[in-house]
């Protein structure tokens, strides 16, 4: 691993996580400071400052005189993350249909016919790796409150752990999303700000049931 000197335990933080994010390490698995620090080639240090990043993104949990280990994936987890993180994006989606200015919309409505595609292709990984761009590009245009854009941050590498546990699973309805998808888009660009709201709810409790049903699949296969 290749690691560049500035940001250093930010760069850690995104490699533990993307192996979080994809499975790589599993629900509970150990994170042992020293021999992780010697096979990443950093301090302990950075390690340790790498690791608070990813326990403020409910990624790892911090146990004392335990050390550090990946967060399990419950039912109860995956239903609060979504019941809070959709609350934000709802706001987040009511203030960009209420407030985007011209120059602010246009290139989010050509991701449209993009993420169309990967669905046409059965490309389900690029299209939700191209709607996650879509909400970081929205937080970051229309958010205008810090703590609300910083939640958001802060929770989108775990959504993307739940996403990636649905995308390994089941698959059969993903053509739902997308279709919520548009119509949430048509109505940020219609300045339609409560049926935008709703959409991006409705958007999120049908990913949270694909999900608790990914992981129940998982669950009884074990």
């Amino acid at each position: 691993m290749s690691l560049k000197a500035v940001s250093l335990s930010e760069q850690i933080a995104q490699h533990l996580a993307e192996q979080i994010i994809t499975g790589t390490l599993a629900p509970g698995a150990r994170l042992p400071e020293n021999d992780l620090a010697k096979q990443l080639d950093v301090s302990t240090n950075s390690l340790r400052e790498a690791f608070r990043v990813l326990e403020k993104q409910h990624l790892i949990e911090l146990q004392p005189r335990k050390g550090a280990r990946v967060c399990d994936v419950t039912d109860e987890q995956v239903h609060d993350l979504y019941d809070f993180l959709f609350m934000l994006l709802s706001r987040l989606a009511g203030q960009a249909a209420s407030n985007w200015m011209p120059g602010q919309i246009e290139d989010l409505v050509e991701l449209l016919p993009q993420l169309d595609q990967h669905y046409q292709n059965n490309d389900l990984p690029a299209a939700h790796q191209l709607a996650f761009r879509f909400v970081e590009i929205a937080t970051e245009r229309f958010a205008n409150n810090r703590y609300l854009a910083t939640d958001i941050v802060d929770l989108i590498p775990l959504l993307k752990r739940y996403t990636f546990i649905a995308l390994q699973e089941d698959t059969s309805e993903f053509d739902v999303s997308l279709q919520l998808f548009k119509r949430l888009l048509i109505n940020v660009v219609g300045r339609n700000t409560a049926d935008a709201e709703a959409d991006i709810r409705e958007y999120g409790e049908n990913q949270c049931q694909i999900v608790l049903r990914a992981i129940a699949k998982r669950r009884n296969a074990a």
